[in-house]
């Protein structure tokens, strides 16, 4: 089950950074869709998160890494600081920038949503284990190498 729900955290990035540029663009160019599109991201970067939090708790490198070498230990190994510390919180701010875009797009303020929404997107480029980043990456898709 970890395993299934690791891939689907994994395909659920290509969601999320699709939704966020369909919706960045939407965003400056005032785009009435830009509501239902808000919104599918919204929902798709919870769901998300939520994977990554059983993932934290369940997993080997979250929690449990934290509770095996203890916090410092931790923080002095960059790949353990990145999936134990980086990563989850990086996303949760990341989350945090896209439901306040959200609240803006329901209020009608399009271009401070559209700002907040390039903040989040550069928050996700740069705390997801791209298959580049050494010592953490992940393969661009679930299964390929």
């Amino acid at each position: 089950m970890y395993n299934g729900l690791l891939h689907l955290h994994n395909v659920m990035r290509w969601v999320i950074l699709l939704l966020l540029l369909i919706v960045l663009f939407q965003s400056f160019t005032r785009s009435a869709s830009a509501r239902q599109t808000s919104l599918w991201l919204l929902i798709s970067a919870h769901i998300t998160f939520l994977l990554g939090i059983y993932q934290w708790f369940a997993g080997n490198l979250g929690w449990k890494a934290i509770q095996n070498s203890g916090f410092s230990a931790i923080m002095k190994n960059p790949p353990s600081r990145f999936w134990a510390i980086e990563h989850p919180i990086g996303m949760l701010i990341a989350i945090v920038f896209i439901t306040i875009s959200r609240r803006k797009i329901k209020e009608g303020r399009f271009s401070s949503a559209a700002w907040i929404y390039l903040i989040a997107l550069v928050v996700i480029l740069l705390v997801v284990p791209w298959p580049f980043r050494e010592g953490v990456g992940r393969p661009w898709f679930p299964g390929i190498k």
